[in-house]
This record gives C-alpha cells, structure tokens and sequence, in this order.
C-alpha cells in the first residue's frame, strides 16, 4: 500500500509540474499581447517578421547509368584497367575541363570501354594568369608523359581580368588584349600539335548573369578563331545552354529525355546531368574520329534497321519483312498510274503521229477555255447562286405525257409571292 501511494504522489506531482510549465510559457507570450492587438481587433502595432520558409536543397537523383573512371595518367590507365586501351582522350583545362573529363567517361564506359579518358586541369587557371599555371610552359612536358590519340581543351572561364605584357596591365577587352591574348592561345595550341593528333577546343557555355554570358561571348570568338587558324576542331556548346529566347537556362532538357538541373547554384558550374549535356557534344566529334580510323566501321544509326532475308531457312516459317524507312522515291515530273488517252479522244489507229493541238470547236467549250468566260449556270442546280433564285422549267421528254411542270403546281403558285423579290427595293426603316 505504501508503494502504491508513493508511486501516485509521483504521478501527480509530474503533472502539476507539466502544467505549471506550460501556464508560465503561456504568460510569457501573453505580455506582449498587448503590443500585439492593444485594442482587441486584430491589429498589431509593430510588424513582428516572420520566419523565414526553409531553404530548398536541390538532391540530385541518383542516376541509372554507369559511373565512368577519370585516370590521372595514361599509365595510371594502363595498370588500374582490366580491358587494355586503344584511345587515350586527354583533357586540359580548368575545373570546367574536370567536369566534362568525368561527363565523357560517363558517356564512354559502356558503348565503347576501349577508350580511356586521362585529366590533366588545374583550378583557377588559364591563359592570363601564368603565375598561376603557364598552360603554353608546360604543355610540352605533359604531352611528353602522356598517351594521347585525341586532345580536348576547355580553358577561358577565369580569363576575364587584365592582362600583363611586358610594359602594364592591359584592361580586358581592349585591343592590345585581345591581340596578346589571341597570341598566347594560339601557341598553345601550336605546342599541342607536337603531339600529332586531333585537337578539340570546347567553347564556354552561357553563365547565369549577363556580364559574364557576354564576356563568354566574347572569348569564344578568339577561341574559334585561333583553333581553326592552327587546324583543330572547335566545339560549340551554347545553343546546349540556353532557352528559346537565347536566356541562360539552368533546368531544360537532358540526355535521358527528362527535364532535369543543368546548372549549378553559381551558374558557371554543370550537375551531374549538365556534364553529361556537355559531353556529348564532344563525344560526338570523337566518335567521328573513331569511325574514321582505317579498318573501323562506322556507327549504324540507331533509325536503320538490317535487312531480313526473303528466303527463310529449311524448316522454319518466312520472317516478314520489316517496314522501311521511307517509301520508294518518285519524281514530282513523272506520270504514275495506268497512261491511257481521255474519254472522248481519238482512238490511236487515228492519231496522227505528230502531236498536234486541237482547239475546241464547240462555242461555249472555246469561250470557257480560251477567253476564261465562266459557264453560263443552269437554274435550279446546287451551283446556281443567283439572286433572286431563278425557276427552272422542266421540258418533257418526247413522248411523255403532258403534265404540269413544277412552276405551274398549286403549291409553286401559292409560295410565289413569298419567294419572288419585291420590287421595292428600299431598304425598310
């Protein structure tokens, strides 16, 4: 008994202590009601803010396709790899360049695992700052290190600022810049022509503030014209990139056909399904190169389909024959069907054997086809729309017995008046 009291002293205690609690919270609240509503109609003399609504984190789904492996080197390549490669892609760049090496790898690892794809970026660097990395200095030395049957190259993101030359600083976009800054991507592309092999530059895609989109624009230009003067291959990527209107779009169609994220929150940046997008604009090129190497085949076209034999063989049933493409071309200038002279036209026995126009003898034929005078319509027919409507007489046919026509019945001559046009013309007011 003593435990039980004991143990219902606790119960009770606990709860007075959970009122009390809530009572003083309450209370608490209840002293700034007064500022809240002084005047008890639900007006406030302060505008207390609210809290912020969370923040949304935008959780990439996890993808379906294989994940491709990005090398360090080709030797890296050739000892971590189960099935030896027989294309080795080198890609130089910035971060940017470290995205789409990983996009290719994605795009490679189950259509084609000969080909192995080595990284070679630095962040933050470029063509302007060598302090940072001198891209022209060391290209020598990496190529000398590296396998490579292809090079793609996407630097110029952290090209937007001065550039020193010998004398000052030069102000970005002026004149003397672009003419040090053409010079210095053009030697670096010279010094990857040592390699001897196909040279890929990819072009900057739209960022999301216009400052740098135009500036992207403006690199661009120096890129696409230095890389075709030195004989490599540029890449356009923008049209990728943006909307209809030309805006920079960070959600739009991806590879899977799904409307996904592109773009990271920085607007510079691609997600998982951008880096793809932008991969397979180069993986595209490459595919090219591949297929024209001497005993390749090039890719089948995924719309063909191969042909099925009409002869089936022994003892199984004909397959039927698949639906083609596209139909039997014929030529717009040529006749089809049955060729066979009109109704109406001479026979052949007497045709004459020169091809000579006849003109209609019949005066209404000639004045419809030679003058373009309409045909005279005939009164009563569904073609007729003359006004007032005109009466059609109705001729008996010889022999036939002699009945009223249809303008002479009585119902025709009751509903006359109301059919026949009054001649007072005035329009009633």
């Amino acid at each position: 008994m003593f435990r039980s009291i004991a143990f219902s002293v606790l119960i009770g205690l606990g709860l007075v202590l959970g009122f009390a609690s809530e009572a003083n919270a309450q209370r608490t609240d209840d002293r700034f009601m007064f500022l809240r509503d002084p005047f008890g109609r639900g007006r406030s003399l302060f505008n207390f803010p609210e809290a912020p609504p969370p923040r949304r984190v935008y959780v990439e789904p996890p993808s379906d396709q294989p994940v491709g492996t990005v090398y360090g080197s080709s030797a890296d390549a050739d000892s971590q790899r189960f099935l030896s490669a027989s294309e080795y892609i080198l890609v130089l760049g910035d971060t940017l360049a470290e995205q789409l090496a990983q996009g290719l790898a994605d795009e490679f690892v189950s259509d084609r695992p000969e080909v192995a794809i080595v990284k070679k970026t630095r962040v933050n660097s470029g063509f302007v700052r060598t302090d940072v990395f001198d891209w022209t200095a060391q290209a020598s030395a990496l190529l000398a290190k590296e396998k490579a049957t292809a090079i793609v190259v996407l630097l110029g993101i952290n090209d937007r600022q001065p550039l020193r030359d010998d004398t000052k600083p030069q102000e970005f976009r002026s004149d003397k810049w672009r003419e040090l800054y053409a010079k210095r991507v053009e030697d670096f592309l010279v010094k990857l022509k040592e390699k001897n092999v196909p040279i890929f530059v990819v072009g900057l895609a739209s960022m999301r503030y216009p400052k740098m989109s135009l500036d992207a624009v403006y690199l661009n230009e120096i890129l696409a014209e230095r890389t075709r003067k030195v004989g490599g291959y540029y890449v356009d990527v923008w049209d990728g990139f943006v909307a209809e209107n030309g805006d920079f779009m960070a959600t739009g169609p991806a590879l899977d056909g799904q409307t996904r994220r592109l773009r990271a929150s920085d607007g510079v940046h691609f997600t998982k399904a951008g880096q793809r997008k932008l991969a397979h604009y180069v993986e595209r090129e490459l595919v090219r190169l591949f297929d024209s190497r001497p005993g390749r085949t090039p890719t089948i076209p995924r719309d063909s389909a191969p042909e099925i034999s009409s002869k089936p063989p022994p003892g199984q049933i004909a397959a039927p024959a698949s639906r083609p493409l596209v139909g039997p071309v014929l030529p717009l200038s040529q006749m089809s069907g049955p060729v066979a002279p009109l109704a109406g036209a001479p026979s052949p026995a007497s045709a004459p054997t020169q091809a000579k126009v006849t003109l209609p003898t019949d005066a209404n034929s000639a004045r419809t086809l030679l003058e373009g005078v309409p045909v005279e319509p005939i009164a009563g027919r569904a073609d007729d729309f003359r006004w007032p409507p005109q009466e059609a007489v109705v001729e008996a046919a010889p022999g036939a017995p002699n009945t009223p026509s249809a303008a002479d019945t009585p119902v025709t001559q009751q509903l006359r008046p109301l059919i026949a046009p009054s001649k007072d013309t005035r329009r009633p007011r």
